[in-house]
């Protein structure tokens, strides 16, 4: 037997996969978006399950508080300040040096995701903003290509996976992002990590599935939601919106990028400005009493700010953020999703 035959033996004996089904696999391009909880989970399944291709896409680093549940990490990569989508690499090629693995240590955006995604068969989301998710869904409706959204907080889950050709779509699910801050992130409310694993698990399991084209279709728009503490197990099925303005009008404003943050450094400042894609009041107040867990936080009536040993942040109430301490606007980019939300 072949290293690589003894390598899949397990798939290979498998009735619902077979060595038609590897073989499949083996041709397929993923592209995993975010390489934190979610992405790194799905990626070491679907990299040791024998994917042809893999690409990575995130836009942060390795920190400390990512090895609770962010697998493939090590504090060498904390110490080191790796990309995670780097290190991410690093790790997968060890456990499986026979497929391709692409690294891109960038910010998934409307004018580059058109690129990232080219030729892939597949996208799983692991992003954890809306924004992002909802700029997928644009992209997944325009190119038709098939996508699995995926979510996991304190020690809740959700997965759902929407073909990009028919059916409903995120935008019939969703609607509109709700206003940054008011939704808990898991810098505001933690997350479980068996939670997180038991959700990447179902995202790997729906993408062999897609792969090797066993009826993908069955659970198109059916949304899968568990408490992973509670040990809990919800199914529902999502309805295509007769009036959405993507799968329904082909309206597609994430991928015009009219939906995404800003960002500007300030002139004489070491200083990030983060600007919201819309400027609804914020609720001060609730965000303040998420944002104890991070640091040290004053709250004022038009404006909060969050002292921690790295950055302070001052956020005002229409939305937007200075980081101070900051020059790197990708980051001030991503803690803002982290900490206020999107």
């Amino acid at each position: 037997m072949s290293a690589t035959e003894d390598r899949y033996n397990r798939h290979h004996i498998l009735s619902v996969i077979g060595k038609d089904g590897q073989e499949k696999l083996s041709r397929s391009k993923v592209l995993i978006v975010g390489c934190g909880a979610l992405g790194t989970h799905s990626a070491e399944y679907l990299a040791r399950g024998g994917i042809g291709e893999l690409r990575l896409v995130d836009r942060d680093f390795v920190d400390w508080s990512n090895l609770q549940r962010q697998i493939g990490f090590t504090e060498d990569d904390v110490r080191n300040g790796r990309p995670k989508a780097l290190a991410l690499k690093d790790h997968l090629e060890k456990a499986n040096s026979s497929i391709r693995i692409i690294a891109e240590p960038t910010e998934f955006q409307f004018f580059n995701a058109a690129k990232l995604a080219r030729d892939v068969d597949l996208i799983i989301d692991a992003s954890d903003n809306l924004p992002t998710r909802f700029l997928i869904n644009d992209l997944s409706w325009k190119l038709g290509i098939p996508w699995i959204y995926g979510g996991a907080i304190e020690t809740r889950g959700h997965a759902l996976f929407l073909s990009g050709r028919e059916g409903p779509c995120l935008r019939c699910y969703m609607g509109e992002p709700p206003a940054p801050g008011t939704l808990p992130t898991c810098d505001t409310a933690g997350v479980l990590g068996p939670a997180v694993a038991m959700i990447s698990s179902i995202q790997a399991s729906m993408a062999i599935r897609i792969l090797t084209g066993d009826e993908p279709d069955l659970f198109c728009g059916r949304l899968f939601r568990l408490d992973s503490w509670k040990m809990e197990w919800k199914e529902s099925r999502i309805e295509t919106d007769p009036d959405c303005p993507v799968c329904i009008h082909q309206r597609f404003k994430f991928l015009e990028g009219k939906g995404q943050l800003s960002s500007e450094s300030l002139c004489g400042r070491e200083a990030i400005q983060v600007h919201p894609k819309s400027s609804n009041d914020i609720d001060l107040q609730a965000l303040a009493g998420r944002l104890e867990s991070v640091g040290e936080v004053e709250c004022h009536s038009r404006y909060l700010r969050l002292t921690s040993a790295n950055f302070t942040m001052t956020l005002f109430d229409d939305q937007r953020a200075i980081f101070d301490g900051l020059t790197d606007a990708s980051k001030a980019r991503s803690l803002y999703s982290r900490y206020v939300g999107d």
